[in-house]
């Protein structure tokens, strides 16, 4: 391995991040269009003899392919430079597009999600001795965080792109600190918006109140009846196809160092968990599918006083799913114990914005071997296999063509992604550079099979 310059390297690091490239936003499509072009020039410098924009102008799908090694191994290597929005602003304690180093962690929005890890993986190449005799293709893309439209549509229209011998992404963390992981699922992913009416136009609280139905009590009602406080999700349907994790995995997972006492303490920060106390907490963030609210609109909400009946709310919410869920059927299920539980006075609708099937992957081709020894050698832990709570929409189309997908990542699990302060410990990247040079080296000597 070549020797890192961790100055430098963070200097390039910083600037990337400092693009605000919040992909659900139309403010921020110059944005995102700018780290496009800034990941575009990084595999230039790679050599890549093919460098594309893809899909679209504005998110679009940066397509790279590295240097010609006949004989070789294919690896495509995923990625996205979008990220999540940053508010809210003044819980940061620096801004969220400044980046800055406290105790040898780098704050900024994207810093761990997924920024960071793209950095990382296209540095690997950089510090390996000699070129690694791997082709590269690379699929890095900008809508990551709203669903992958412009990426499921460009893979629809041309599925070769997919075709290689090992999918590798790197948009996750440890299980815990030393403990690098792969994961063998995903959560899918439902996202919805859910809008009651219930008169023409808001009302004065004064000559309506106690008259009137308010949109804001009927919607509120309505979601605690989706979601009770034991955690039951009910949704006629919803747990049918959910399958108990096999006694082996059960067995694997109680071998990890996961307290329930530190994850409140340290992670959740909060004075209790909730959720189906029936189920362990790691069966309830990664077997389990959720129900959680993001966000109420409706009424008033600005500084001072507006005494105004609501004839509208909306709630934002999503529905984490699980093996052997489908994003279809999920969908049609909520809308129709919405347009069940509504009053007759109240009309409901809800309105589907993203989502994505549940990914299972099999750990047991030759790439986790070869990603696992280059774990030992440069941190000395192999991986754990592991579940994933998150969802990344995409996986199962880079995997459709029979490439083994390796979901791996060198974030840590207080990394604090969608929230405010995230973070990456630079620790874990000069560490993720090294591992990820190495598989490479593994894999263009050794080759997958």
């Amino acid at each position: 391995m070549n020797a890192i310059d961790t100055d430098r390297l963070l200097r390039e690091l910083t600037e990337f991040l400092r693009i605000p490239s919040v992909s659900t936003s139309a403010s921020h499509n110059a944005d995102c269009r700018a780290a496009a072009e800034w990941v575009a020039g990084e595999l230039r410098r790679l050599g890549c003899r093919e460098v594309q924009f893809l899909a679209s102008d504005t998110h679009p799908v940066v397509w790279g392919v590295g240097p010609e090694v006949p004989g070789a191994p294919t690896l495509l290597v995923y990625g996205h430079y979008d990220v999540q929005p940053p508010e809210p602003l003044d819980e940061w304690t620096t801004p969220p597009f400044e980046p800055t180093v406290r105790d040898g962690k780098l704050f900024a929005r994207g810093a761990a999600d997924d920024k960071g890890q793209v950095f990382c993986l296209l540095k690997a190449i950089q510090a390996t001795a000699n070129r690694p005799p791997v082709n590269f293709r690379f699929l890095i893309e900008g809508e990551e965080e709203y669903g992958s439209r412009v990426l499921f549509e460009l893979l629809r229209r041309e599925p070769e792109r997919t075709r290689a011998d090992a999918v590798l992404i790197a948009d996750m963390a440890y299980v815990a600190p030393r403990w690098p992981a792969v994961y063998t699922t995903l959560r899918g992913l439902c996202y919805a918006e859910i809008s009651v009416r219930t008169a023409k136009s808001d009302l004065h609280s004064g000559e309506f109140g106690g008259a009137a139905p308010n949109a804001h009590e009927e919607l509120a009602r309505l979601l605690s009846r989706l979601k009770t406080p034991d955690g039951k999700v009910h949704i006629p349907g919803l747990y049918a196809p959910v399958k108990r994790p096999s006694k082996g995995e059960l067995a694997t997972w109680k071998r990890l160092p996961f307290k329930e006492g530190e994850f409140l303490k340290h992670r959740v920060q909060a004075k209790a968990l909730t959720g189906l106390k029936a189920y362990t907490v790691l069966e309830r963030l990664w077997a389990l599918p959720t129900f959680e609210i993001h966000g109420i609109t409706g009424g008033f909400t600005g500084d001072g006083a507006k005494t105004v009946i609501p004839a509208t709310a909306t709630a934002k919410v999503s529905l984490r799913l699980v093996p052997d869920q489908k994003l279809k059927a999920v969908e049609r299920q909520l809308a129709a114990t919405v347009r069940r539980l509504a009053p007759k006075h109240v009309q409901a609708s809800v309105k589907f914005l993203h989502g994505a099937d549940p990914a299972t992957v099999k750990v047991t081709h030759q790439a986790f071997k070869l990603l696992d020894q280059a774990f030992r050698e440069v941190v000395g832990r192999g991986t754990v296999p592991a579940r994933a709570g998150g969802s990344i929409p995409v996986v199962p189309a880079l995997g459709k063509g029979g490439a083994p997908v390796i979901l791996t990542g060198i974030g840590l699990p207080d990394d604090r992604l969608h929230a405010p302060n995230e973070k990456l410990d630079l620790k874990q990247l000069w560490d993720g550079i090294r591992v990820f040079g190495r598989f490479y080296e593994l894999l263009g000597s050794m080759g997958v099979g």
